[in-house]
C-alpha cells in the first residue's frame, strides 16, 4: 500500500521552481507507494509481485533537449528471516521524461511492478527509492512476508486491488497474466476524483472442476459492518482458476475499509476468505453526526467535568490544537460532555490521514501503557513508548538491545502493517529506564538518520 496521507499530498498544489530553465525542482516530499500480492508458483515456491507507485511531479528533472528527464533510483532487497541472506537485490533506474510542467504526464502517476519465486519462508522485504537528481530526496518501506505453501484446499491468492481489469492478449505488457491486463494501484486509494472503480484480481486453487461455487465480494466498514455485497454462482471447469471483479466506491465516504472476497460450496458454505484494506477519499459526501455524537454522549454520562477533562487530557495525542483550546475554555460537566462526544464521533471516522480509533480502545492502550512504561512519577502514556503504543498499538515485532561497554540500552519497535512498514528507535539516554524516541521512519515522527550517535 502505500498511504492515505501520501494520497492526501498530490492533492495540495504544488508550486514548481524553474531554475533558469534548466531544472525542475518540486516543493513536496518525495513518495514511494507499495503494494504486494503473493500467488502459487509451484509446490516449494511461491510467486511475489511488488507494485511501485510514482508521483511525477515530485522528481527532480533537468532539461534534455525538448523536455526534461528525471530518474528514480528503486532498490529491492528481499531477505530469509532464518539465515539473515540477500536472496534478492535489485538496483533499478526508472526514467521519467516530461514536456514541461504542462504535460499532463507530469500530473500524472506512474506505476511499475517486479516479480519474484521464492521458496517458503519468510522473508523481510526493503525497499529504498530515491530521487537521483537529488539523492537526500527518498523514501523507504520494510515489512515481513511470508511465503506459505497452499496446501490442498479451496483456497484464494492474495488480492490484487486495481485501477483496472481489462482482456488483454498482449503478452509482452509488464501488466499481464492469465489473458487479462491488471493494473495495480500501489496507493490502494479510490474515489470519484480518481478510481470510482475499484477492480480486485485473484487466483483461486485447488477447485473441483466439476463444482459449482458461491463468490461474494464484500466492501466491509472498520466497525464490522458490510456496506456492499455482490454475490454470484460460478462452476470454473479447472482446478486452477482467476477471479476477477470490480466494486463501485463513489458512494462510499472517506474512510477505511477492507475487501473481503469469500468463496463457497454450492450452499453457501465458506471455503476460502481474503481481504484487503483500502482507501476511499470521496470529499462530496458530507457525512451527518449529530445522531451519532448523541449516542456517544451516552456513553459519559455519570462522569463528572474532572473525570471528562481527565479523558481529554489523556487523549490529547489525536485532539487538535484548536480542540485543546476548546476544552479548556469550558468548565461545566455537560459543555465538556458534549465537546468530547462530537471528539470521539470524529476520532472514531477516522481523521487528518489518520485511521479511525475506536474511545475504548484508545483508553484501553493508555491504561496498558501506564502499566508497562511508567518512569519514576510519570505516567507511562505519558513517555515516549507509551505515546507510540497508544497511537499506533502493540508492535509487530521488538529488538531489545540491553546496555553495553559499547552502547546505552535501546529498543527498536518493527510495526509491519503502518505504511507497509515503519520502525521507531528508542535509547534509554539517562539510565533510569526513561527510553527517548530518537528516529523513526514513520511520516510526521522523529527522523534522525544519525540516531546512533546517541548510544555512545
Amino acid at each position: 500500500m502505500k498511504r492515505f496521507v501520501g494520497y492526501l499530498i498530490v492533492l495540495v498544489i504544488l508550486i514548481v521552481n524553474v531554475g533558469a530553465a534548466q531544472r525542475l525542482t518540486p516543493n513536496a516530499s518525495f513518495v514511494l507507494n507499495l503494494d504486494y500480492a503473493k500467488f502459487r508458483n509451484d509446490d516449494s515456491s511461491g510467486y511475489l509481485e511488488i507494485y511501485f507507485g510514482f508521483y511525477s511531479r515530485l522528481l527532480t528533472y533537468e532539461r534534455q533537449g525538448e523536455g526534461y528527464e528525471g530518474f528514480v533510483r528503486l532498490w529491492t532487497k528481499i531477505r530469509s528471516k532464518e539465515t539473515g541472506g540477500l536472496v534478492v537485490n535489485d538496483l533499478s533506474p526508472l526514467r521519467f521524461l516530461v514536456r514541461d510542467t504542462s504535460d499532463a504526464s507530469f500530473w500524472s502517476a506512474r506505476v511499475t511492478q517486479m516479480g519474484y519465486a521464492l521458496p517458503h519462508g519468510d522473508y523481510i522485504l526493503e525497499v529504498v527509492a530515491g530521487d537521483s537528481l537529488a539523492p537526500a530526496r527518498k523514501d523507504s518501506i520494510k515489512l515481513a512476508i511470508s511465503m506459505k505453501p497452499i496446501g490442498t484446499s479451496v483456497i484464494s491468492s492474495d488480492l490484487q486491488l486495481c485501477s483496472s481489469v481489462k482482456n488483454s492478449e498482449n503478452k509482452a505488457d509488464p501488466f499481464y497474466k492469465n489473458s487479462l491486463e491488471v493494473m495495480p494501484n500501489p496507493t490502494l486509494v479510490f474515489g470519484a476524483n480518481s478510481y470510482p472503480m475499484m477492480f480486485n484480481y485473484s487466483e483461486l486453487y485447488n477447485l473441483d472442476p466439476q463444482q459449482t461455487y458461491t463468490v461474494k465480494s464484500q466492501v466491509v466498514a472498520p466497525d464490522g459492518k458490510i456496506l456492499k455485497e455482490a454475490s454470484k454462482s460460478r462452476k470454473y471447469g479447472v482446478q486452477h482458476a482467476v477471479e476477477a471483479g470490480m466494486t463501485n466506491v463513489a458512494a462510499i465516504q472517506s474512510g477505511k475499509y477492507r475487501f473481503r472476497l469469500v468463496i463457497g460450496d454450492e450452499s453457501g458454505k465458506s471455503l476460502s476468505q481474503s481481504e484487503k484494506s483500502f482507501f476511499v477519499y470521496n470529499p462530496h459526501i458530507q457525512v451527518s453526526q449529530p445522531a451519532a455524537a448523541s449516542l456517544k454522549a451516552s456513553e459519559l454520562a455519570g462522569l463528572s467535568a474532572d473525570e471528562l477533562a481527565d479523558e481529554f487530557r489523556r487523549a490529547q495525542y489525536v485532539a487538535t490544537d484548536q480542540e485543546i483550546k476548546t476544552f479548556s475554555q469550558v468548565s461545566n460537566a455537560d459543555g465538556r460532555r458534549e465537546l468530547l462526544a462530537k471528539f470521539w464521533v470524529e476520532v472514531e471516522g477516522g481523521r487528518l490521514g489518520r485511521a479511525g480509533i475506536s474511545r475504548t480502545t484508545y483508553l484501553q492502550r493508555v491504561s496498558s501503557a501506564n502499566q508497562r512504561f511508567r518512569v519514576l512519577s510519570r505516567e507511562g502514556w505519558r513517555t515516549d513508548r507509551g505515546r507510540v503504543f497508544v497511537l499506533y498499538a502493540e508492535p509487530d515485532e521488538i529488538e531489545r538491545y540491553p546496555s553495553s561497554e559499547q552502547s546505552k540500552p535501546y529498543e527498536i519497535w518493527h510495526y509491519y502493517a503502518i505504511e507497509n512498514g515503519v520502525d521507531f528507535v528508542f535509547v534509554d539516554r539517562s539510565g533510569f529506564g526513561d527510553y527517548i524516541l530518537v528516529h523513526s521512519t514513520k511520516r510526521g515522527e522523529l527522523r534522525d538518520e544519525t540516531w546512533q550517535r546517541f548510544l555512545q
